[in-house]
């Protein structure tokens, strides 16, 4: 009898702080995917409709764009607005070739700066309205890292997006930073501890491709088997996955039709909600969040 009280007591000790170590309801983990990762605000839409409302995030790349915008207090719609109004979804606005000398990639960050400085104005993570998470590769040290606090918010969320060969290494401190989704394009392991249901949306699901064309079609297919392994811990601590498969003839650069990767990714949302009515269990009031007034910052164009 003492053995069995003792293996319980032991077991009550070890779960309690597992237990209390989930200060979040919900948390939202949204893959990279460049383009393909407009669909993160549609899927945040639905689950918003449906009362679904993420207490703590973490993204990488694209998904780290969208995520820091949202942890911000901005609602999916105000982001869409933010990309219409700042027309992201044209690759001259997001990707400027500026080759110098000892140039790290074809086109450095400005652009993304700019918008992330005009909608956040301040650089600290613990800013933010929410507890956020961007995930970046340090190819100074060869290893992942996952950043919440401190200063450096927009370099980080501009190394998290930083394609290998497109963009600039970002320099923070003495290491240089790319994109997170070398190492892990679905970061739910940060967020995993402290949050009792984990949400994660991968905006770019592996699918076999037998028609290989060209230079392009095999640089895609090199980013998709790299997402595809690397992500596989993440789907396995996810309690739910959003697949959002998306027009084959889409990819990472197709930012001109934001708008339909917007509603497939709303319309899938929708209907993962409705396949997975337990979700709803989940269901809360709107948390009381401090939202950017973001008429103050376009102006009167809307």
């Amino acid at each position: 009898m003492k053995r069995i009280i003792g293996f319980v007591v032991a077991l009550w000790l070890f779960v309690t702080p597992w237990v209390n170590a989930q200060p979040y309801q919900v948390g939202v983990c949204l893959s990279g995917g460049g383009a393909l990762g407009f669909a993160h605000i549609g899927v945040l839409e639905a689950l918003r409709e449906s009362g679904i409302y993420p207490q703590v995030i973490s993204g990488t790349s694209m998904g780290a764009v969208v995520g820091v915008f949202y942890a911000a207090g901005y609602s999916p719609q105000n982001i869409l607005e933010i990309v219409q109004h700042e027309k992201m979804y044209r690759t001259s606005n997001i990707i400027r070739f500026h080759i110098g000398k000892n140039a790290t990639g074809f086109s450095d960050h400005v652009p993304l700066l700019n918008v992330l400085k005009k909608y956040i104005p301040y650089d600290n993570y613990d800013s933010l309205s929410m507890p956020f998470y961007s995930c970046a590769t340090n190819l100074t040290t060869g290893n992942i890292e996952y950043t919440s606090h401190g200063d450096n918010l927009r370099e980080r969320v501009a190394a998290s997006s930083s394609i290998p060969g497109i963009f600039e290494a970002v320099k923070i401190d003495s290491c240089y930073y790319v994109d997170g989704g070398v190492l892990n394009n679905l970061p739910a392991q940060p967020i995993r501890p402290l949050c009792k249901v984990l949400i994660s949306v991968v905006v770019s699901p592996f699918t076999p491709n037998s028609k290989i064309k060209n230079i392009s079609d095999v640089l895609h297919d090199v980013l998709k088997v790299m997402s595809k392994n690397n992500s596989a811990p993440g789907i396995k601590m996810s309690d739910y996955v959003i697949y959002v498969n998306i027009d084959p003839r889409l990819d990472m650069f197709s930012f001109k039709n934001y708008k339909n990767i917007y509603f497939a990714g709303y319309n899938i949302g929708k209907r993962f909600i409705a396949d997975h009515p337990d979700l709803l269990k989940y269901a809360t009031q709107k948390p009381k969040v401090t939202t950017p007034v973001l008429k103050d910052t376009i102006g009167d164009e809307q």
